[in-house]
């Protein structure tokens, strides 16, 4: 599949995918043809039709299943044969929340780190909203004191926005760097040229999680999740998030109100406007009556 593939990324780089996009793509595509051993021009719309009954037998999620549609789309798009892909409804997918920890919890996961370099990388993702590439990436350039921001440069979709620099993350990093004098991406490889990869970032994460004892099923993308809850939590407008957060739909910031703690909205539940007399409620009446007639 060399030359497809070649063709497949030139494709890609011209439309403006970004480079995660395109080796995800690339792979979906790759694993699809190694399935029929040929050609993925040679496989029919029957063959594409199994392979995701194939998925599906295979208990993949619904959002790889999507991926992978996503990604054979494009390829016979590209190759104007679209209408060799089945149709397939996904609108039912990413309907499950993300787990998200409490303030105490994430205070209480970043002081188990004992690394300097990864509490602030995580501290520094919490912190700011950022998403695990964005902070493996960042510059020294890309960070303001001053004005306590950082600049993120061509996030997701090829967008330019600033986000926080907390307090509490300006003297870890100024502690990091005393300690690990950075040149120029502020979290270095074993190459002081070359940006941490984001496998060590996750890989580290892991570890830290089995250390601790947390129950929930969360990832370093939690702490962004984390990080927009607890701000609506503490009252800032949902518009504000969605800068921070480089959203280009509200409507992708909105999930966040689903995921906010029901105490900190003072919602009463209507229940709460009737007071039960406890001594008339029918247990005790039933019990006060069994012991009368003992």
């Amino acid at each position: 599949m060399g030359i497809l593939k070649n063709h497949m990324i030139d494709h890609m780089v011209a439309h403006g995918y970004s480079d995660k996009t395109i080796k995800l793509y690339t792979c979906c595509i790759k694993c699809f043809s190694y399935h029929y051993m040929k050609s993925p021009l040679k496989i029919s719309y029957q063959e594409i039709e199994s392979f995701f009954l194939y998925l599906r037998k295979q208990k993949k999620s619904e959002s790889t299943v999507h991926i992978y549609y996503e990604a054979l789309k494009f390829f016979y798009s590209m190759h104007n044969l679209k209408e060799r892909i089945p149709y397939f409804n996904f609108s039912h997918c990413n309907k499950r929340l993300p787990e998200v920890l409490c303030q105490n919890e994430v205070f209480q996961l970043l002081e188990q780190c004992n690394s300097l370099k990864y509490r602030t990388i995580l501290t520094l993702i919490y912190s700011a909203g950022l998403r695990i590439s964005e902070a493996a990436k960042i510059k020294l350039s890309d960070i303001d004191f001053n004005r306590k921001q950082i600049f993120i440069q061509n996030g997701k979709n090829k967008k330019d926005r600033y986000t926080l620099l907390a307090n509490e993350t300006i003297l870890l990093l100024k502690q990091y760097m005393q300690i690990y004098n950075p040149v120029d991406y502020v979290f270095y490889s074993n190459d002081i040229a070359k940006s941490i990869s984001t496998n060590s970032i996750q890989q580290y994460f892991r570890k830290l999680l089995s250390q601790c004892d947390i129950s929930k099923t969360i990832h370093v993308h939690t702490l962004r999740h984390c990080f927009a809850t607890h701000l609506l939590e503490n009252g800032t407008s949902i518009f504000y998030i969605m800068h921070l957060l480089g959203h280009s739909s509200i409507q992708t910031t909105m999930i966040y109100l689903h995921m906010q703690s029901l105490e900190s909205l003072n919602i009463v539940s209507p229940m709460d406007k009737h007071h039960f007399d406890l001594m008339q409620t029918p247990a005790i009446v039933g019990h006060q009556m069994l012991l009368q007639s003992a």
